[in-house]
């Protein structure tokens, strides 16, 4: 039985899931994050699964065909800046791109707004001689002795990687490929990286942001990806291990360093994956559209999912720093079991962004915190047990209550349950604001659309925030508590390619589009050989980047999969009137297409089964899975109700549960409010239907 391990750091827990073969879950297993020592939790973690399914760690390996990890270690570092000193190697007269950007603000009307600060800083940020034309012709040839003068200061100034980004070089590399042969000379153990392979597009601003943010975490990304993979290869993990990427696939170590900025929120990018994946167990959402939440520790996640396709963007940015390389289209704010509850000075309650994180924790975990968390709130309420985790990690409501009391009871002159009640309140508005973001303003109606839950807190919250859209069903699936480390064992294997030509209607560059994507064709056959991949088992997607001539902005459309003869070219420009219409309520098919970016994701797909469960159930009795009764209050008119508790593994196919509820297991808690009823599949998958 081959199995598959997905690892995903979240910043409370680290989530492991282990799923067969078949795609039946086996276990979903939670571990404290370990900050600083992210490999820590991952080796205690699979220590432990080993020992539940009755194995050694080796002999858990040694049966592991796919394990993916999502890593947090670019991230982490990109918005706290403690990454290393790197250089920069641009045109000369061109080293402040990144100061500059494209001379807009975030917030045009705010006067004191901060300048974002560059992972470069000036002085490492250096210029050569040398000029490409927008056509790839070489206007000025590169004057090698500034290239070996840029060496020399980046030498004497200690940097750990070099970032090349030069005019129009993914036009014509030829000079950034000589500056790193002549840089190598120099600095032979200090990683360069060209934005002619990380971001090989128009745009120098957000090119060299994409290559610069590359350099700064590759440095850390690399050490602990390969320190991992070697430790698992010690362990007995005969498979390649795979990283989860922003774009909703997974790749190899090798191949995902080869961009590294695109290992940014590889975690939360796995989530829309298993809900599609989860979606399919409801017979009607095959022909519905999706909405996901992931509620973690410290953060909520959504992504709209509109056809059954995961949605990805570009544009997408980290600390105000654009990643450049397209991802899947998540909206996040700070808002998850451990955001901090605090009352401003203005005398208005606040929840997040801030977040307890693992250590100390919410206030209830008795690890030495000290403030209120969503977590205190709902322990408070009485919607949690008297431990998590199937009682690995207990918690004490005394703790909470005086977390609540001290920083937003007495502050405010409210009780410990007005407190509590509030803080509920004041999160789930928020949660429901980012929801609108993604449906409501962007002009489509959710109300038809099915709410997938995940993460360890997002099932205690999601009938309500249903509620809050008039969504009338939620999904709960059996991995809610590990959402996105189910998804890392359905995520498909990805690797994206690019070309940058530009073209439009009516004048349209039809062989040198085919001769383009014929060499990413090549490209991709070799890297999928090279990974141990079978190009022939490999579906080859393309799109492009276009728009309206005389806009700035543009829109990825799909390309078909035939030659761009006038009829294909006639189904691309159809394509994109609508993906326009769509998002901006309008086109303007009189003005002709340009065509800018062409890509190409190969995508080698996993084999999952999933068996639609929740069509004609048989009716069975609840009462054997109730394990007693918690007095939760769930209005705060009504005072506190003698709730039924029931284990959420023991309730039977066809079980139908009628709010007010609360269902139990190891990794989340369901909050079913009164009016609403929730139905069981007997594999710890649950639909709630809001009343």
């Amino acid at each position: 039985m081959a199995l598959r391990i997905g690892v995903d750091i979240g910043g409370t827990f680290t989530d492991l899931t282990v799923v067969d073969d078949g795609g039946r879950t086996l276990l979903v297993w939670k571990e404290d994050t370990t900050h600083g020592r992210y490999a820590e939790a991952i080796r205690t973690g699979l220590g432990a699964i080993a020992a539940e399914l009755g194995r050694s760690l080796r002999e858990l390996l040694e049966d592991v065909g796919v394990f993916v990890h999502g890593s947090t270690i670019a991230t982490n570092m990109l918005i706290e800046r403690n990454g290393p000193q790197v250089g920069l190697v641009a045109t000369e007269g061109f080293r402040d791109v990144l100061y500059f950007r494209d001379a807009f603000k975030a917030d045009r009307y705010n006067i004191h707004l901060r300048r974002p600060a560059p992972v470069v800083d000036r002085h490492l940020r250096v210029g050569v001689r040398e000029r490409v034309l927008r056509d790839g012709t070489v206007e000025t040839a590169l004057d090698e002795g500034s290239v070996r003068a840029a060496g020399a200061t980046l030498l004497a100034a200690g940097v750990e990687a070099v970032a090349v980004s030069l005019l129009w070089a993914h036009v014509n590399p030829a000079h950034e490929r000589r500056v790193r042969t002549l840089l190598a000379e120099q600095l032979p153990a200090v990683p360069i990286l060209l934005s002619s392979d990380v971001l090989p597009e128009h745009g120098e601003w957000v090119r060299t942001s994409a290559t610069a943010l590359s350099a700064y975490v590759y440095p850390a990304t690399a050490t602990y990806l390969r320190e991992l993979e070697r430790w698992l290869a010690e362990q007995g993990l005969r498979s390649d291990l795979l990283v989860m990427q922003i774009n909703g696939g997974c790749a190899n170590v090798e191949q995902c360093l080869k961009v590294p900025v695109a290992l940014t929120h590889s975690g939360p990018a796995a989530a829309p994956v298993a809900a599609r994946h989860t979606a399919r167990r409801v017979a009607q959402a095959l022909a519905r559209e999706v909405i996901t939440i992931d509620m973690g520790g410290t953060s909520f996640d959504v992504t709209l999912m509109q056809r059954g396709r995961v949605p990805l963007a570009r544009g997408l940015e980290i600390d105000h720093q654009p990643i450049g390389v397209p991802g899947v289209d998540l909206h996040s704010i700070g808002s998850g079991g451990g955001s901090l509850a605090w009352v401003d000075s203005g005398g208005a309650l606040r929840v997040g962004p801030d977040s307890a994180g693992s250590t100390p924790g919410p206030a209830a975990y008795g690890n030495g915190g000290v403030h209120p968390t969503v977590t205190d709130a709902n322990l408070v309420l009485g919607y949690l047990p008297e431990a998590l985790l199937g009682g690995r990690k207990a918690l004490s409501r005394t703790l909470s209550e005086e977390a609540l009391a001290r920083d937003v009871a007495e502050p405010l002159g409210l009780s410990v349950t007005q407190a509590a009640f509030g803080v509920l309140r004041v999160v789930e508005e928020d949660m429901a604001g980012a929801m609108r973001a993604v449906s409501v303003e962007r002009g489509i109606d959710p109300r038809a659309f099915l709410l997938v839950a995940g993460g360890g807190a997002g099932p205690l919250h999601a009938a309500r925030l249903a509620r809050h859209l008039e969504m009338r069903q939620v999904l709960l699936p059996a991995e809610a508590g590990g959402l996105s480390s189910f998804g890392m064992t359905v995520t498909d294997v990805r690797h994206d390619y690019s070309f940058a030509l530009h073209t439009k209607t009516g004048a349209f560059l039809r062989e040198q589009v085919e001769a383009g994507y014929a060499e990413l064709v090549e490209r991709a056959r070799a890297d999928l050989l090279a990974s141990g991949l079978d190009p022939d088992a490999t579906r080859f997607e393309r799109s492009v980047d276009a728009r309206y001539e005389g806009q700035v902005h543009t829109l990825m459309t799909a390309v078909p999969d035939t030659d761009l003869e006038e009829r294909a070219l006639a189904t691309l420009r159809s394509s994109f009137d609508a993906a326009h219409a769509a998002r901006f309520s309008y086109d303007m098919r009189d003005r002709p297409v340009e065509f800018l970016q062409w890509r190409m994701s190969a995508i080698t797909p996993r084999r999952t089964d999933v068996r639609e469960t929740f069509d004609d159930l048989p009716t069975a009795d609840a009462e054997p899975a109730r394990r007693g009764f918690r007095s939760a209050i769930f209005d705060l008119g009504d005072g506190a109700v003698e709730t039924p508790v029931f284990d959420a593994a023991a309730l039977a196919a066809g079980t139908i549960v009628a709010g007010p509820a609360i269902l139990d297991s190891e990794t989340s808690t369901i909050i079913v409010p009164p009016g609403d009823s929730l139905r069981a599949d007997g594999n710890r998958n649950f639909l709630l239907t809001v009343g």
